[in-house]
């Protein structure tokens, strides 16, 4: 691929609007991990499945790729300034922010529009990312208007 075809793929992908959302796991020390994600997808209703994607570059990949359980925070327009601290490399994501464990053992964020914890069944690998596929277990949703990730920024979704 010529670095002019993946620039222009790049403002494609920034054109296509996701849902933001925060990724959580324990490693096996018991030290939370998370990161930001708007590649996160429902796969199958039978059973409930869900996609998420990781680069293999981030820090926390091995605890993903490998956990039992992870769970997924849809997140509120509000929650913008989770999003950014979960989106950069090296902070400390979890001090102050109000994640409490879920049922099975995952973090979730009580002010989050849904929480949905997954049993991984596999990770897949798929070029620069992983795919982690979960059967879901545990579900909640919450009202409010979610948060999107569009053009390079986090926006509010508007009526048409």
């Amino acid at each position: 691929m010529t670095a002019a075809l993946l620039d222009e793929f790049k403002d494609a992908m920034a054109a296509l609007a996701g849902g933001v959302c925060v990724v959580t796991a324990v490693a096996d020390d018991g030290t939370p991990r998370g990161y930001a994600a708007t590649s996160v997808t429902s796969v199958s209703m039978h059973p409930p499945l869900l996609l998420v994607c990781q680069a293999k570059t981030s820090g926390s990949y091995g605890v993903f790729s490998r956990c039992t359980h992870f769970g997924v925070n849809v997140l509120t327009a509000e929650q913008a300034e989770l999003a950014a601290l979960f989106a950069t490399p090296g902070a400390d994501r979890f001090r102050g922010t109000g994640f409490e464990p879920g049922e099975h053992g995952t973090l979730l964020h009580p002010e989050a529009l849904a929480t949905v914890e997954c049993h991984r069944r596999d990770t897949v690998d798929a070029g620069d990312h992983g795919l982690l596929l979960g059967e879901v277990c545990a579900v909640r949703t919450r009202s409010g208007d979610p948060l999107v990730y569009h053009g390079r920024r986090y926006q509010r979704v508007q009526p048409v």
